[in-house]
């Protein structure tokens, strides 16, 4: 099955905007070659950039202390009282850190003049060439476990906005209403009766060749199928046939 999320908020939309970049960037830290390297750093000023254009550190303890007192709140006999201990210990670690962290979530970059000279240099198409920096050129000659040291360090200050992100999105995710459905030919409505969505989630089997896409308010959500189009966007040509598929409503 092929997964597809749609966040249906701004702030569940910069969430998983972040998971993606977060996930390159440890797919590239883990790499060896000086390309891989040179990924990661580019990735971690995209995550810089993303993290500093809202009030991110202020969001995500929000939601935190919302998730720590429903948490308090379940019934003792209903259920594995462990287990909720443990995961309000979680929540209440993770808001600790967000909690001292100083300043903007990217000052320790600012702070890095010569990460703020390629920063600005990484805006301009092909613009960290060794002749245009020839001391990035010398840092990526460098052996690869003093560059991953590095990079390990630049990024260590965001760990707790990664570790909240991570918290946030897996107890969204656990909070999921599951339905099995059918789009007949390739459409599909569902009431939501007001109640508030965060994240829906559709689950289609890849052999069917079709991509969906959603448009959802807190009554409504209105979903189609459509074949893949040359320009990625999704088709708005009706089906003929009905499209099977799992759909997840994620709830906080």
């Amino acid at each position: 099955m092929i997964l597809f999320e749609f966040p249906l908020t701004e702030r569940i939309r910069t969430l998983l905007r972040l998971e993606d970049v977060w996930r390159r960037w440890t797919h590239f830290l883990e790499g060896k070659h000086r390309d891989d390297h040179h990924a990661a750093l580019i990735t971690l000023f995209e995550l810089a950039d993303i993290a500093g254009r809202t009030d991110l550190k202020l969001d995500l303890m929000q939601e935190l202390d919302r998730q720590r007192s429903a948490l308090l709140s379940l019934p003792a006999e209903e259920v594995d009282t462990e287990c909720v201990a443990a995961l309000v210990e979680r929540v209440e670690r993770t808001r600790s850190a967000l909690l001292n962290m100083v300043g903007r979530v990217d000052h320790h970059l600012r702070g890095n003049e010569w990460l703020m000279a390629l920063r600005a240099r990484a805006h301009i198409p092909g613009g960290l060439c060794a002749f245009d920096a020839p001391a990035y050129h010398f840092w990526l000659e460098q052996p690869p476990e003093r560059r991953t040291q590095e990079l390990e360090s630049w990024i260590a200050p965001l760990q707790p906005i990664r570790n909240g992100i991570e918290l946030v999105l897996s107890l969204l995710r656990g909070n999921a209403e599951r339905h099995e459905a059918v789009a007949t030919r390739g459409a599909y409505q569902r009431e939501l009766k007001g109640a508030c969505c965060l994240l829906a989630r559709v689950q289609v089997d890849p052999a069917l060749q079709v991509i969906p896409s959603m448009s959802a308010n807190k009554y409504l959500i209105n979903l189609r199928f459509g074949p893949p189009r040359s320009d990625l966007r999704p088709s708005t040509q009706p089906l003929e046939l009905d499209v099977p598929f799992v759909l997840e409503l994620c709830r906080l």
